[in-house]
């Protein structure tokens, strides 16, 4: 499920980095898979007939392809091009797989032209290859790649403890970097013969490892230099809890409604034991923001052993939902699918506190409806906004008068958009996966533009 929330800079600086479009930042990323190819063409290094000159290009993309892995997973929200977590996120995922299935038929793309000639000389070469002493370390970053791949794409299959699984991950990572590094400046043709070609593999290698000893020794310092506080926890449903946390007011901690942080209660800041969670208040309660968290997991299933005063560390505030992207709006919808709620809640508190007058509606499903949290201040708020509507939802059967049954459903969606053309509301999404999947589809048939629609896919 989504879970969502913060942010430790100016709202200003923080819209300044959501500003970088999807498109743009696609563009920007294939101008930077391109740069050691560039660099390898200035240096006069071409292929030896075209299929080699192809799989050169290929591997060179491939290789510049990895080395951004770690910075597009790696929260560096200071950097435009990677601040979009949920983009970086589902780049990282979808780049891994096919990495994966390029370097595990790395050896055979390169034998090729021998096994086009003769099966047995290919199969013949093939077996050299894997027992050749000189290319032991593509074989281990080859084997370690694979392996690094197939334990991301399984994890949850098998069982594998979040903590474990990530520190494994960021080990894998550094040691196929810095193996397949050495592979291509030691036994590849341009390695072998040119050493600005190898200073070039060298220096993006250094870099992406820097990163990630960035991300997890100075950057987690900072971060424990400012503390928060943990002020409350208790239950609102069978499966919800309300986490609230404080800040020091000296710390100039901002967000945007709608983002998230990463939570980490472990009483150390270098421990990887920390977990991402929607923000569910709005800035007018700062210093202290509050978090809904469905029990999920062996780490939410745990919350109850938190202590009050306890100290937490933040990492955030990072996502793109804002409001911001609907102020050409004539109207707003926030449809939110379970643990969803958490940050649907912050954008409506938002527009809460703004006095928003325009037509404010609020899709909200669950299994049951024991799990429907903050009914009250919902209630309340139909008060108090001057167009604002709820829409409760439950598969099972409610027993209770207003509330539908089912699934959010297009013909829902269209009653509670009919105050204004489809085409003019603001759309804001948060949920589970196939619910995200079924409404969006509901909306382009409503004729929701695409750029009108919201909303983040967390999951980590």
């Amino acid at each position: 499920m989504i879970e969502q929330a913060l942010a430790m800079r100016r709202p200003g600086s923080i819209r300044a980095r959501l500003q970088v479009g999807k498109w743009k930042r696609a563009l920007a990323y294939l101008l930077m898979l391109l740069i050691p190819y560039l660099g390898a063409m200035t240096l006069g290094l071409d292929g030896k007939g075209a299929y080699s000159a192809l799989l050169g290009f290929l591997n060179v993309i491939a290789m510049m392809a990895f080395f951004i892995q770690f910075p597009l997973a790696g929260r560096l929200k200071a950097l435009p091009l990677f601040s979009n977590i949920n983009w970086s996120m589902a780049r990282h995922k979808q780049l891994g797989k096919w990495l994966g299935i390029f370097f595990l038929l790395h050896p055979l793309l390169i034998l090729a032209p021998r096994f086009m000639i003769s099966p047995d000389d290919g199969l013949t070469s093939l077996l050299e290859a894997l027992t050749s002493p000189q290319l032991l370390t593509g074989i281990v970053a080859w084997a370690v790649m694979i392996v690094w791949v197939l334990l991301s794409i399984f994890r949850d299959r098998l069982g594998i403890r979040y903590e474990t699984w990530r520190l494994t991950h960021l080990l894998g990572f550094i040691a196929v970097c810095v193996l397949a590094t050495l592979h291509v400046t030691s036994v590849g043709r341009h390695g072998q013969f040119d050493t600005q070609f190898n200073l070039l593999w060298w220096s993006l290698c250094s870099l992406s490892v820097l990163l990630v000893l960035y991300n997890q020794t100075l950057k987690k310092t900072l971060i424990k230099q400012t503390p928060f506080t943990l002020t409350g926890v208790s239950k609102l449903s069978r499966s919800d809890w309300l986490v609230t946390l404080e800040c020091a007011p000296s710390q100039g901690f901002h967000f945007e409604a709608g983002q998230f942080i990463w939570m980490n209660t472990s009483g150390s800041v270098y421990n990887l034991s920390e977990h991402p969670f929607s923000i569910a208040s709005c800035k007018t309660t700062l210093p202290e923001i509050a978090l809904i968290i469905r029990e999920l997991g062996d780490y939410t299933a745990r919350l109850d052993e938190l202590v009050i005063g306890q100290r937490v560390y933040v990492d955030g505030p990072y996502g793109s939902l804002s409001l911001r992207d609907a102020e050409r709006a004539r109207g707003i919808t926030l449809i939110a699918g379970g643990a969803g709620i958490g940050p649907m809640l912050s954008l409506l508190r938002e527009l809460a506190a703004q006095n928003d007058g325009r037509p404010i509606r609020l899709l909200y499903g669950n299994r049951e409806m024991e799990q429907m949290v903050l009914q009250e201040e919902i209630a309340s708020l139909q008060q108090r906004l001057p167009d604002f509507a709820a829409y409760l939802v439950c598969e099972r059967p409610s027993g209770q008068e207003g509330v539908r049954q089912g699934l959010i459903t297009q013909p829902l969606i269209a009653e509670a958009m009919a105050a204004q053309p489809a085409g003019d509301w603001a759309v804001y999404l948060c949920g589970p996966e196939a619910m995200i999947a079924s409404v969006r589809v509901s909306l382009r048939s409503l004729g929701v533009r695409e750029e009108n629609v919201h909303y983040e896919q967390l999951s980590f």
